[in-house]
């Protein structure tokens, strides 16, 4: 009788001790921390766009071209789009927040703004949803003539003439478009060293300006009460030359 009470003793114990673990391990969700987009789990659906590339042929420089691309939901399941981004923050998508039922047609209306930018352009637009593969890519192409320079532009650009265009990298920006937080996350690479990070409006006037003298994490700003609009960043990383990259804040 010991050796029976002995042996439902120490059962009770594991039982108690896996009834605890898989407790923990429906309840243990853990964070991300990659600035990456997460690739859709559960339920998978299938998107199918009435096509995939728009070619808007010769624009002058800084004329803003909007374009549709319809897609429709051809799977089983209600079709999600988890994020959409563009190549670069002139590029910007906007979609559909609420889920796409089978048989349901939508579309994304992507804008580009062709502000600073010269001669063939490719612009990209990444859209992650729960299909599988997660990810598709829509593009913009088109050539763009460049303004004539004249001594007032000159004027205008003399300060920002050491300003180049983006390298991936060396610095990310997001959420792009954002209504809120504007993040500017320095590569690795890069921690340790001084940064300044500027920002101004389309009309060139400042409106904000941080410098960290050893950056290690990513840096943020408050950009809620800024009214909707095209901004451009300029960071300056040590004695490196300074970069732009331009970002939508929307309503």
């Amino acid at each position: 009788m010991q050796k029976l009470m002995k042996t439902l003793f120490a059962l009770s114990i594991v039982l108690c001790f896996t009834g605890t673990h898989q407790i923990y391990a429906q309840e243990y969700s853990p964070v991300s921390t990659s600035t990456e987009v997460a690739v859709p789990q559960g339920l998978i659906s299938k998107i199918e766009f009435d096509h995939t590339s728009f070619d808007f042929g010769t624009i002058d420089e800084g004329e803003i071209v909007t374009h549709v691309f319809t897609f429709t939901n051809v799977g089983e399941e209600p079709l999600i789009v988890v994020n959409a981004r563009g190549s670069c923050g002139c590029t910007v998508p906007q979609w559909p927040k609420e889920p796409i039922l089978p048989g349901e047609t939508a579309s994304f209306t992507v804008k580009f703004n062709s502000k600073n930018k010269r001669g063939k352009r490719n612009q990209k637009v990444t859209i992650t949803t729960n299909t599988e593969p997660p990810q598709s890519f829509l593009y913009m192409t088109g050539t763009i003539i460049p303004k004539p320079e004249t001594s007032q532009s000159k004027e205008k650009f003399e300060v920002d003439s050491s300003v180049k265009e983006i390298k991936e990298d060396c610095f990310t920006i997001f959420p792009n478009p954002t209504a809120e937080v504007f993040s500017v996350k320095i590569e690795e690479t890069f921690y340790g060293k001084p940064v300044a990070i500027t920002i101004f409006s389309e009309s060139g006037q400042l409106m904000a300006r941080k410098e960290v003298l050893s950056v290690s994490e990513t840096i943020r700003f408050d950009v809620n009460h800024y009214p909707p609009g095209i901004y451009t960043a300029v960071v300056k990383i040590g004695e490196n030359t300074s970069q732009s990259q331009c970002f939508v804040v929307m309503e």
